[in-house]
């Protein structure tokens, strides 16, 4: 019975390093996710929205102004830009390629600033 309890409590322990390596074989589970119907806005209309509020973009990253800062128009008005190194999946981006990008509004010190959450070349 003891071996049994063991082997149990050992099966529970190691459960999440098992799950954690677990690749599942379809597109879907690395690819999948839900999408909401978030209209796009224009910059313009994300600067005056509050803290915490999420917004769709598309425009152009102009340039780098910090490790994850980057400043972004959408050919009328540039909005900071923070991008974490995951949310980049790989991808490359110039001052040429279109991108979306979802995230959410922060203001920092009277600065407006979009968290971003995902990003994605428009084609």
């Amino acid at each position: 019975m003891k071996k049994i309890l063991f082997l149990c409590a050992l099966m529970v322990l190691l459960a999440p390093e098992v799950y954690a390596k677990h690749k599942c074989p379809c597109e879907k589970c690395e690819k999948g996710g839900f999408t909401d119907s978030l209209p796009v806005m224009s910059v313009a209309q994300a600067l005056k929205l509050p803290e915490d509020s999420y917004v769709s973009l598309q425009g152009f990253i102009t340039k780098r102004i910090g490790d994850d800062k980057y400043s972004f128009t959408d050919g009328a008005e540039a909005i900071t830009l923070e991008i974490d190194d995951e949310i980049w999946h790989g991808q490359t981006v110039s001052p040429k390629d279109k991108i979306s990008v979802l995230g959410e509004i922060e203001h920092d010190d009277g600065v407006v600033n979009v968290d971003v959450k995902s990003l994605r070349l428009v084609k």
